[in-house]
């Protein structure tokens, strides 16, 4: 059955009545929004292929600092494969597999300086003692090291040692020593010996005094103990024990 045509009139009238709803307008703040949304990753694919494949940041100059016995040229030289690279794709692995023959290195950083310089900062092993090898007074580090002759006496303590650096415990036990004394304690040191039961005796410059040291333990107590003796005015050639810094006891030559 029809409707009325007066009620479709009516219905007609409400729907002509009511308000379009204008669109919205985009402004310009949006629309610069999607251009660099869109545009950003794409600039930086670009600069980073640009990195890679291009000159633009290629290794033109391999600069050296930090080393004092290694020459930089010969360090650099060793670098020469690293020139024409993009300083992105070197890595540190790479760098330490061309500076292996260099056993004075202890560590290194890189520091890429663009557009093209590429920077290594070394860290040169210390020398910490003296072996007499053949004749010869080499340095030594902590590690077991050569670092190479001296003949500059009286800077580092002689070690009394027939063994291999790397492999004796007996280095280890000495190294490990030296490095807890403070430097007072260490610049006074003329010669330090080791013995198989891993027992330290020092020798130290002044006075010629024997210094019975025992174990690694309680090396900041024994170093009181013996300045404190050493201060007292001890005789040349006394022997002072202080593996028990706790009771010391010296000892006057007979």
């Amino acid at each position: 059955m029809k409707r009325p045509t007066r009620e479709l009139v009516r219905e007609e009238r409400r729907r002509l009545g009511k308000k379009v709803k204008p669109a919205r307008k985009t402004s310009g703040f949006t629309i610069w929004g999607r251009i660099l949304f869109i545009l950003t990753p794409l600039l930086l694919a670009s600069l980073v292929a640009a990195s890679y494949l291009t000159p633009l940041f290629a290794i033109e100059r391999i600069s050296v600092t930090g080393n004092e016995r290694i020459p930089s040229a010969e360090v650099a030289s060793a670098l020469d494969d690293l020139v024409g690279r993009a300083l992105p794709t070197v890595s540190e692995t790479e760098v330490a597999t061309l500076l292996a023959d260099f056993g004075l290195i202890e560590t290194f950083a890189l520091q890429a300086e663009p557009p093209n310089t590429l920077r290594i900062k070394i860290r040169e092993r210390q020398p910490l003692v003296l072996l007499v090898r053949g004749g010869q007074n080499l340095m030594y580090d902590a590690a077991g090291i050569e670092i190479g002759p001296t003949d500059q006496l009286g800077e580092y303590p002689f070690f009394v040692f027939d063994g291999d650096p790397l492999e004796d415990a007996r280095y280890r036990v000495g190294m490990e020593l030296l490095l807890s004394l403070p430097v007072e304690i260490y610049q006074e040191i003329f010669a330090l010996e080791v013995s198989n039961a891993l027992t330290i005796r020092l020798e130290l410059k002044e006075q010629n005094l024997q210094v019975i040291w025992g174990g690694t333990d309680d090396p900041l107590l024994k170093s009181e103990v013996l300045l404190s003796l050493i201060a007292t005015g001890l005789d040349d050639g006394v022997t002072v024990d202080v593996s028990s810094p706790t009771s010391p006891v010296v000892r006057h030559p007979n």
